[in-house]
């Protein structure tokens, strides 16, 4: 049994943090084939959703009961593995933070909030249906008179306008990350997904790693 009045006095950086990794982990997931319609990912947008109004009402009252469970029952849902079934999942970005934080002991969702929308925009083309989907059923981007690259692109323009706006950072230099870290040795000790919308090589992820600051 989890009690949601616990997390009333988690501070907010941790709390919306914790929030913005289940999204991440949502996305991960969610950003993978199939394509085709499916229950996983119709779940994953509702989660998606979810997250994103919870984590709104939790920043405006911190005690906000409501906010405080969906949030616990989203980052349930974002784990048990209802949503990963039938699918192929991400979770590249995962492991570039994963070894961010190994390395200079970044907070690990203001690292994955650094690096989501810069990812995104390096492989959106590759699962161009799916981000079109993201921008759209997520985001409520209106599509008309756009190409699916303008929709998909704002659709990332959206995750990254909501980061900043509660308060999560956009850039390493807003972590603790300056330009003397050896980001080419923490790109080197990533792990590589073979599942992911497009199969990274080191050296992408380095230029993804320049990419933020």
């Amino acid at each position: 049994m989890l009690d949601p009045t616990y997390t009333y006095s988690v501070p907010k950086k941790q709390m919306v943090s914790g929030a913005f990794d289940t999204l991440s982990h949502i996305m991960e997931t969610y950003f993978g084939k199939p394509d085709e319609s499916n229950v996983s990912d119709d779940i994953s947008e509702a989660l998606m959703k979810n997250v994103i109004l919870n984590i709104r009402a939790a920043i405006k009252n911190p005690e906000d009961y409501t906010a405080r469970s969906n949030l616990m029952w989203d980052a349930t849902m974002a784990e048990n593995r209802i949503i990963k079934l039938g699918k192929q999942t991400d979770f590249e970005c995962h492991q570039m933070e994963h070894q961010l934080g190994a390395y200079t002991d970044c907070n690990h969702g203001e690292g994955l909030a650094v690096l989501h929308p810069v990812y995104y925009r390096h492989i959106y083309k590759y699962g161009l249906p799916k981000f079109k989907q993201f921008a759209t059923e997520v985001w409520g981007v209106d599509p008309a008179n756009k190409t699916d690259d303008e929709i998909a692109l704002e659709g990332i323009v959206a995750l990254a306008d909501f980061i900043k706006e509660i308060g999560m950072p956009s850039k390493f230099s807003e972590i603790g990350i300056d330009a003397d870290t050896d980001l080419k040795a923490i790109a080197y000790s990533c792990n590589i997904v073979p599942t992911a919308y497009k199969k990274m090589t080191h050296e992408e992820i380095f230029e993804i790693f320049k990419e933020c600051f």
